[in-house]
């Protein structure tokens, strides 16, 4: 059995999609970032740097978006969610994933908390924009020549771009209007993916 804590709107969704998918036993709890429930001293006896998502099995505690996504893609192989990370398409597969969770995902956190960057915010967030939208170029390029980031089936880096996608409305600009294949990408994900209700409700 897992627990995952978990809040809907951050990149811990992506982690609670992969559960769905590997069809595995597991909780949830909601930790409510709005209400700093993050900082509260229960959750940070789990995770002293107060962020979700946090995966808990057994007494294991285990913490970092990108590093439970693939552990579980490794532990759980029969769900296909990343090929032989040895393989040449492991490589390419792990090349998106990191460009999406670490590069784009920094990014919108700029986006997003520009705050907590510098006072002048407008500046911080309009220098992210300009290279989220340069980012997303790169994204929407591969997306015309294949039909999910690695290939004919989605890993991780897909699940991972369509929850990043529901952060668009923090943007000064409509992401889908100006990068139109990216909507036509979630219906395919979708379609691909239907076991995971929390994918089908992005």
């Amino acid at each position: 059995m897992y627990t995952l804590y978990h809040f809907p709107i951050s990149c811990s969704n992506v982690v609670k999609i992969v559960l769905e998918l590997i069809d595995v036993e597991h909780q949830v709890c909601i930790v409510d970032l709005l209400n700093a429930e993050q900082r509260s001293p229960e959750f940070l006896a789990l995770n002293p740097s107060g962020k979700v998502p946090v995966l808990v099995e057994g007494d294991r505690v285990m913490t970092q978006s990108a590093a439970i996504l693939i552990h579980l893609s490794q532990k759980f192989p029969d769900a296909n969610l990343m090929p032989d990370l040895a393989s040449e398409e492991g490589m390419e597969a792990l090349k998106w994933f990191d460009f999406i969770s670490a590069s784009l995902h920094g990014n919108f956190d700029k986006v997003i908390h520009s705050e907590r960057i510098s006072n002048d915010s407008d500046i911080v967030k309009a220098n992210a924009e300009e290279l989220i939208l340069k980012q997303l170029e790169l994204v929407e390029s591969r997306l015309l020549k294949s039909t999910f980031l690695t290939g004919e089936q989605p890993s991780l880096a897909d699940y991972y771009f369509a929850v990043i996608l529901g952060w668009s409305k923090m943007l000064s600009f409509n992401l889908l209007e100006r990068y139109p294949i990216f909507a036509d990408f979630k219906v395919k994900l979708k379609v691909a993916s239907p076991q995971s209700n929390s994918l089908q409700a992005l």
